[in-house]
């Protein structure tokens, strides 16, 4: 991060003290279970600004994860992260197909959903 990012530091250690917990629940956890659980950590209401700014964290801090950037993970830490994004529903939509790029999971505010044949949410 350039230095004129400092001012993010509390963000990146938010995101990297949650971590784990969203990694083992992305990896073990059926999506509805740990979506309820990492709403009830969700405590700070962040303006605008400041959830944008959570989100670009956690952008950084995923695209740098092994296996690389997983939009799931992304949405798991602004729900447990952000009391405004616990309170809107995890949306999955999948393409026909199996590929890399056949499913994609945003929060229900995000209006990511065009192009997917089946989308569910949670």
């Amino acid at each position: 991060m350039p230095l004129r990012e400092l001012r993010l530091l509390p963000e990146l250690g938010r995101v990297l003290l949650v971590l784990p917990t969203v990694e083992r629940g992305r990896l073990r956890e059926g999506p509805e279970p740990l979506a309820q659980r990492l709403r009830r950590r969700a405590r700070r209401s962040r303006s605008h600004i400041e959830r944008e700014e959570l989100r670009r964290v956690i952008r950084w801090v995923d695209a740098r994860m092994p296996g690389g950037p997983n939009c799931y993970r992304r949405v798991l830490l602004e729900t447990a992260l952000d009391a405004g994004a616990a309170r809107e529903r995890i949306v999955f939509g999948l393409r026909k197909g199996c590929g890399r790029a056949s499913g994609h999971a945003w929060l229900e505010g995000e209006g990511a959903g065009e192009g997917f044949e089946a989308t569910f949410r949670v």
